[in-house]
């Protein structure tokens, strides 16, 4: 039987404060396994993009692929859906990070009904596919992932572990919210982002903004 490690929790004397966005130091970083967490606009690829720079500033980009899921979405959608601000890109000016991406669509928010959303998701976890294999093959032990739960639309947690295995580091963001609704897109992503959750040691959860909250770390 596999027993299950504690989660690292985060006070104010840990050396682990990612949510600080001007102390992110490397050695809080490499080695481990950290998820972000949070509804739209909470700023999870704003963290994650401070901790690539953190990294490039220490002249790690070299050992870094950006696998970015990102789902290319209309601004007229956006403006009808009221999700403005949804699937910024995980970009780096370094151009040593191996950046790899693919055109995808966000099936909430383009399909007409439930059977062609799932249809699209299928099409995204295919292509999201091609690119871990990429990055599987690539050499590099650094891994970051924007918007991840866009393949657990259709894709599973245990494939897509298996899938980052290579990376000692692995810094990844995904939704993980109400806003964008219920069905069995969102039903699928809620579960397997639940696993996800569970098979990283850090996980940071971003509340919204107008909250005026702290990020919470466990």
């Amino acid at each position: 039987m596999t027993r299950r490690r504690s989660p690292v929790k985060a006070d104010a004397s840990s050396p682990f404060r990612l949510h600080c966005l001007s102390s992110i130091r490397p050695p809080d970083v490499l080695g481990r396994r950290i998820l972000i967490t949070g509804d739209i606009n909470t700023g999870k690829t704003t963290l994650s993009k401070a901790i690539l720079d953190a990294l490039c500033a220490s002249r790690l980009s070299s050992r870094i692929a950006v696998v970015d899921m990102a789902p290319e979405i209309p601004e007229e959608v956006a403006v009808e859906r009221d999700v403005l601000g949804v699937g910024g890109k995980l970009l780096s000016d370094d151009k040593e990070v191996l950046y790899l991406a693919s055109p995808l669509r966000p099936p909430r928010l383009s399909a007409r009904t439930e059977k062609e959303a799932l249809l699209i998701a299928e099409e995204n976890r295919e292509k999201i596919a091609v690119l871990l294999k990429t990055f599987a093959s690539s050499g590099r032990d650094i891994l970051f992932v924007n918007d991840v739960s866009l393949y657990l639309h259709a894709g599973t947690t245990e494939r897509l572990m298996r899938y980052m295995a290579a990376a000692t580091t692995i810094v990844a963001n995904g939704y993980y919210g109400e806003k964008l609704g219920s069905g069995i897109v969102s039903l699928r992503e809620a579960t397997e982002m639940r696993k996800l959750i569970d098979a990283f040691l850090c996980h940071i959860t971003l509340p919204a903004a107008s909250l005026g909250q702290k990020p919470s770390v466990t």
